[in-house]
């Protein structure tokens, strides 16, 4: 009876223990993938009694105050990830960006031109969230149309995020530049790490003005350098790669000569505090499964396996030892 009892618990343990390994190598990179079919809208705001400040250029290039909104709706595109998987040879995703600023009573949605809009459509990797180079990567912004200008993380971080620095997309230099870690902290119980992105004043155009808009005579046009400083924060889930919260503090002016002249946005806005909660309670739920299916199955599997087997291994050797003793008696009898 024990011989036969281990050799099922040798059996349960290498069932487990394959389990375990499966877990790990083969489930998680079948979960740890970002969804085709992605459709989600965050809100973002500057913060109460801050007011931004910011140069109207539809309303006569007049420098206006007041709260801002950025309306941000992201959606997957399923047959376009399909075709571009396959023409690239790799499990990509295609998501659609817009990006809608203006003051908190516009509606994005009546179709009317906002303060700042941007179109963005783009592929990238389902596993790493690095953007790839792709024929249909477009990005559309201020009535300039960018074809394939993406480059770093854009969405999301990848899955198993590690405390260095990213390369993470800025739309305004059409360029990525480093998210570097600060520290690992919690939002309302989920732990998550704080990366900022930081970019310093540096020319991102230029734009005719008004002469006084630069400190020079009212009737006279000016070509004026655009000068563009920003200060990215983003809080991001490690297991999932997920941004749970972000926020910057955008300062951009005017510039001639060196002189500084008007502002054209300085603003600090923030996810809203209702869009924060919803990501927490979404990704505590993601990141737990995938922390289950990648550590705690493979260790819990790999550990209770091979004590199984070794169980199994032991009544086994006891029983055959058993079954030579009583040979042995038999024989002597």
């Amino acid at each position: 009876m024990g011989k036969k009892f281990g050799v099922f618990l040798v059996g349960l343990g290498a069932f487990v223990l394959v389990l375990g390994l499966l877990s790990k190598f083969y489930m998680y990179d079948r979960l740890a993938v970002v969804p085709l079919n992605q459709n989600t809208t965050s809100t973002s705001e500057t913060l109460p009694g801050a007011d931004a400040e910011y140069l109207d250029v539809a309303n006569g290039l007049k420098i206006t105050t007041g709260p801002l909104r950025s309306v941000r709706v992201v959606t997957g595109d399923v047959d376009l990830s399909k075709e571009a998987s396959d023409e690239l040879d790799q499990d990509v995703a295609v998501w659609n960006s817009y990006v809608c600023t203006d003051t908190t009573s516009f509606d994005c949605k009546e179709g009317v031109t906002p303060l700042s809009g941007t179109n963005d459509t783009l592929a990238f990797d389902r596993h790493s969230a690095e953007v790839v180079s792709w024929s249909g990567n477009v990005s559309e912004s201020g009535g300039e149309t960018t074809e394939d200008p993406f480059q770093g993380l854009y969405f999301k971080f990848p899955f198993d995020v590690q405390k260095k620095s990213y390369p993470f997309w800025d739309g305004t230099l059409k360029k990525a530049t480093p998210a570097e870690f600060e520290e690992e902290t919690d939002i309302d119980g989920l732990k998550v790490y704080k990366f900022t992105q930081t970019i310093d004043p540096i020319k991102s155009g230029e734009i005719d003005v008004p002469g006084n808009l630069v400190n020079r005579d009212k009737g006279e046009t000016v070509t004026a350098d655009r000068i563009y400083s920003n200060v990215r924060t983003l809080y991001v889930e490690p297991t999932t790669g997920a941004i749970i919260k972000g926020g910057e503090a955008q300062d951009s002016y005017l510039e001639v000569d060196g002189e500084r002249g008007a502002t054209t946005t300085k603003a600090t806005l923030e996810y809203t505090e209702d869009y924060v909660a919803d990501n927490v309670e979404e990704y505590k739920g993601t990141a737990s499964l995938l922390s289950l299916v990648k550590t705690t199955i493979p260790l819990v599997g790999i550990i209770l396996g091979l004590i199984l087997a070794a169980l199994g291994a032991l009544l086994i050797a006891r029983g055959s030892r058993q079954d030579d003793e009583a040979k042995s008696e038999y024989a002597t009898v």
